[in-house]
């Protein structure tokens, strides 16, 4: 073992004094520091968590210690594990490590934690660890500063399934994200964003709300190949084949995650009518890009009506639009199949869906094209503008007494 990789260690066994020591585990943080070059951005990043919950209690705010536990589990003990495998399994063997060791660091600084919050966390922990050791440049601060955020953003009491239900989930999740992985529909960081959003989607809403997620994600994935060689002719097919990044998959579902952990908290009507606007917009601009770039008639700048060539920002064609509205129509009569909704639903995914996909090309038309927002941006944008036009639909239909 690496000298690099004893230091890191003896960095991650401090979490052993947590318990006792607290703040004051900052003292052999400094001493690991002192004697490690390489552990010391590291040690100074525990050392900040520490002092950071130390202050927190000033203002009476509370990070837990148990979340500070496993935070200091993922860029020691997991990434030592799973550095020398490839990045797919590296990420599973971090995972498992960020388990296996989060969980009881987490028992030992809080006995009277219930079993399934403990899992919840350390599982949260490790998938937002091992994310961002892919994506950031500077891992000894990004993972523990980042995983512990995450966790304390959910360590508030929420019901939770019982422990096998969690434990079936968190496999359905996984087996999701690497069948996703091995059809060459998504990258590794893809895959790992994906199984996040699927974990707090089911708890929060529940299956049937994910199943519109994964059928975003289906109908994204095959459309984005259908005639996938004239797409490529033309230059406007996705990159790398067609496989997504974390930012396409982030960008189409953090609002829709938004509304689903919104409607787990609060309970409201409205939040389900503003997710299936905002999956309605994802489904229906994915397909109209994909569908829309086939066309055989010029796309219309969607602000001026002028012709232009295909794959130029904000550009429609009659193809699309039409792409779009059963992209959106889709999403509505799934969500009324698995009995979230009735015809006000399909209603709400259709109109929020297809004004949310229209919203998208005038964004791509305007603040895009000027450089002001990435094709990320834009997603993201029209996704909440969907969200809002669905929510808007149940409040009309509230009012309405419908």
């Amino acid at each position: 073992m690496q000298r690099e990789d004893l230091a890191r260690i003896a960095a991650g066994l401090t979490v052993l004094l947590l318990p006792y020591a607290e703040v004051m585990a900052v003292l052999p943080l400094a001493f690991i520091s002192y004697f490690s070059r390489s552990a010391r951005m590291l040690s100074a990043s525990f050392a900040l968590l520490l002092l950071l919950r130390y202050a927190l209690d000033y203002i009476s705010l509370d990070l837990p210690l148990y979340v500070v536990s496993i935070a200091f589990i993922l860029p020691t003990f997991a990434q030592v594990a799973s550095k020398r495998f490839a990045s797919l399994t590296g990420s599973l063997i971090y995972l498992m490590m960020a388990v296996a060791l989060g969980y009881p660091v987490a028992i030992l600084a809080s006995a009277e934690l219930f079993p399934e919050k403990v899992l919840f966390l350390s599982m949260l922990g490790g998938l937002s660890g091992a994310f961002l050791q892919h994506v950031s440049s500077e891992n000894d601060f990004t993972v523990p500063f980042g995983s512990c955020m995450v966790m304390w953003l959910f360590s508030f009491d929420y019901p939770l399934p019982e422990l096998w239900r969690l434990l079936l989930i968190y496999v359905f999740a996984l087996a999701l994200g690497l069948g996703a992985y091995w059809a060459k529909a998504a990258d590794v960081d893809a895959v790992l964003s994906e199984i996040i959003i699927c974990i707090l989607v089911i708890l929060f809403g529940g299956i049937s709300w994910f199943l519109l997620l994964l059928c975003f994600y289906l109908l994204g994935g095959g459309f984005t190949r259908f005639r996938y060689a004239e797409k490529v002719k033309l230059g406007v097919a996705q990159s790398r084949g067609g496989v997504r990044g974390y930012k396409n998959v982030f960008s189409n579902s953090l609002v829709a995650l938004a509304f689903a952990i919104g409607y787990g908290v609060y309970g409201t009507d409205l939040l389900l009518f503003a997710f299936l606007g905002a999956v309605g917009t994802a489904n229906g601009d994915t397909l109209a890009s994909e569908v829309g770039q086939t066309s055989r008639s010029k796309p219309l700048m969607i602000t001026t009506l002028q012709p232009v060539d295909p794959g130029v920002d904000g550009g429609v064609t009659m193809l699309g639009e039409g792409a779009a509205f059963l992209g959106a129509l889709a999403i509505g009569i799934l969500a009324a199949l698995v009995g979230l909704a009735g015809w006000q639903g399909i209603f709400a995914a259709l109109v929020g869906g297809f004004l949310g996909t229209n919203f998208d090309s005038i964004l791509g038309a305007t603040l895009q094209r000027r450089g002001q927002l990435t094709n990320s941006g834009v997603n993201l944008f029209a996704t909440l503008f969907g969200g809002l036009v669905g929510g808007a639909v149940w409040e009309a239909f509230h009012l309405l007494g419908m």
